[in-house]
């Protein structure tokens, strides 16, 4: 997609945008962090539970923590 054919109606869609393209090139990582300093799930994570919260991918499949939480 290029900039120029996107259209956003707010930074938060932008941030969201930002995200969605840094996680497309990183599906390894659970959360992106963009240039707002601001924490996204990775859409192309591939494994969550009914709220939306990364799982890890193998067994047992416990929810991998915020960074902010001091998870990691």
């Amino acid at each position: 997609m290029d900039d120029r054919d996107f259209t956003y109606a707010s930074l938060q869609d932008w941030d969201r945008f930002e995200a969605r393209e840094i996680g497309a090139r990183n599906p390894d990582r659970a959360y992106i962090n963009t240039g707002n300093d601001v924490w996204h799930v990775n859409p192309f994570w591939g494994k969550y539970d009914k709220w939306g919260n990364p799982l890890k991918k193998e067994a047992p499949y416990s929810r991998i923590p915020h960074p902010e939480d001091g998870g990691w």
